[in-house]
């Protein structure tokens, strides 16, 4: 199925459902949002009373702003990975056939169901950092080599040191697109762990990548604006939603059809 023949379908799908599927969109948008401005107001209290200098935001020269910086971000994934999680769980239950309908609210009363959540976020979120760290160690090594003003020895070291720097990003934005089913996946096999379902999300979308980025591309423009986002996001995230139900259904097809060939044999 082509990207334009899923948007297709998927519009059909959610004929008169467009306000629901935002209401169940907006909340993680919305702590997200609210953090990000939390996080800019304290930041300009310490520039203010001159707790730290400007410079000192880009180059963690402030201690306080590393531990704070943690602080912060741990909040942020305790608030957000639930509502996340609980927006995936509505999504799968409206564009999937069959599938029970489930209410947020009940979902977010649930410890287990914020254990596991805030686990496979923040799970995710490491696969992310780890993939991260050699382009990033690599990119800084090879500015080094540049920076020093070297010959043609530490030239050419430093072309092949930015080749695998390049490589290495490539990667980190392979795992970046890898963890966006996770919520997903969480959502179709409660029995998994959400370390399990983390894991899970790097083979499940191997091959599959492309979906993500061909939303992002369609959508990102009409969603940046004021009209267009309350049109445009309900249908990006059924979209995606339905895109990730399709690729469940083909994995099941396929593992039954080899279940089917050993019973055979």
């Amino acid at each position: 199925m082509s990207i334009w023949e899923l948007i297709g379908y998927t519009r059909r799908r959610i004929r008169g459902r467009r306000a629901e599927i935002l209401l169940a969109c907006l909340p993680p948008i919305a702590a997200g949002l609210l953090f990000r401005l939390g996080e800019a107001a304290f930041y300009s209290m310490l520039l203010y009373f001159g707790a730290m200098r400007p410079a000192e935001l880009f180059t963690g020269g402030y201690a306080g702003q590393l531990i704070l910086a943690v602080l912060l971000t741990l909040l942020r994934w305790g608030v957000t990975a639930p509502l996340i999680c609980a927006s995936a769980e509505k999504l799968r239950a409206i564009v999937t056939d069959g599938a029970e309908d489930v209410s947020a609210s009940e979902l977010l009363l649930h410890g287990s169901f914020l254990r596991r959540s805030i686990t496979a976020y923040a799970a995710g979120r490491l696969i992310c950092f780890a993939a991260l760290v050699p382009a990033a160690l690599l990119g800084a090594y090879a500015y080094t080599l540049l920076a020093d003003g070297g010959g043609s020895g530490e030239l050419f070291a430093a072309s092949n040191v930015a080749a695998l720097a390049a490589v290495s990003a490539l990667l980190w934005l392979a795992a970046r697109l890898s963890i966006t089913a996770v919520p997903f996946l969480l959502a179709e096999f409660p029995e998994r762990s959400a370390l399990a379902c983390a894991a899970m999300s790097l083979s499940f979308m191997r091959g599959r990548k492309r979906l993500p980025l061909a939303l992002a591309a369609v959508y990102a423009l009409p969603i940046l604006s004021v009209v267009g986002l309350p049109i445009f996001l309900p249908e990006l995230a059924a979209a995606f939603a339905t895109g990730i139900s399709i690729f469940t259904k083909e994995d099941e097809y396929a593992r039954s059809a080899v279940r089917r060939v050993r019973r055979a044999g």
